[in-house]
């Protein structure tokens, strides 16, 4: 898949991307960093830092846990003090959580879902929305999912916080416009990130892309694509906006 690069609409702009090792983040942080932007990335995973290396440029990795505050307090404040802003914040960390049916879930599984979903998503807003109003501005994009808009049968826990997470961006937008900050949401549907083909099988793979109307998965870049989009002046009369990104799976 060819995916048009080079573009330097977010140059001098700095940028905050949370689950940034792999899959939708880490190709997220490569598509900013091509558009001239400054990327912070953070992710439990401490293969965050070889990946940020490997990107090169003014790329720092933090290695921590969302839903944390102190991580991610630290990580807005590490970032203030080398560059003075955060320009944009990427919400993209996520977990799907185990499958089942909603009164056979776990109270310890909703728990983890909602607290990465959309409470690490609260508290990284929270934290880096002063700044952005103090500094005239900013774009946020939080990357929800397809079931945000449509159900998925045993998913109900993963749907529910990415539909909140989409009621959420929202009311932001709605609140910090008058603030000139753009808050929206990317609603992906399949996409072919290690953790989706870990678990899934060549029969399951096939029937989930028929799911899509071009009968096949996004690559990981084709969402990094519509994420730096939102984030540059070309959106700028966008703003909460759930977008889907879905291959036409909602167009059934």
């Amino acid at each position: 898949m060819d995916i048009v690069t080079g573009q330097l609409r977010l140059r001098g702009k700095l940028a905050l991307v949370t689950g940034a090792a792999q899959g939708i983040g880490e190709a997220t942080v490569r598509r900013l960093a091509s558009e001239g932007a400054r990327v912070v990335c953070v992710d439990l995973d401490d293969k965050v830092v070889a990946m940020a290396q490997a990107v090169g440029g003014e790329t720092l990795a933090i290695v921590g846990d969302v839903t944390d505050v102190t991580v991610l307090r630290a990580a807005v404040q590490e970032t203030e003090r080398r560059w003075g802003r955060i320009d944009i914040l990427v919400n993209n960390a996520g977990i799907d959580g185990a499958p089942a049916l909603l009164a056979d879930g776990e109270d310890r599984d909703f728990d983890r879902v909602i607290d990465v979903n959309l409470r690490a998503c609260w508290l990284a807003m929270k934290l880096v929305l002063p700044g952005m109003v103090a500094g005239g501005g900013g774009a946020i994009v939080n990357v929800a999912s397809v079931a945000a808009l449509i159900g998925f049968e045993t998913l109900s826990i993963y749907s529910a916080s990415k539909a909140a997470l989409v009621g959420m961006t929202r009311t932001a937008a709605l609140e910090y416009g008058r603030h000139n900050i753009r808050v929206n949401a990317l609603c992906p549907g399949g996409v072919l990130t290690p953790l989706a083909l870990s678990f899934m099988d060549e029969g399951t793979t096939q029937a989930w892309a028929d799911k899509h109307a071009l009968k096949r998965f996004a690559e990981p870049e084709e969402i990094a694509a519509a994420v730096a989009f939102l984030a540059s002046n070309d959106a700028s009369f966008i703003t909460g906006a759930a977008i889907p990104v879905d291959g036409g799976m909602t167009a059934h």
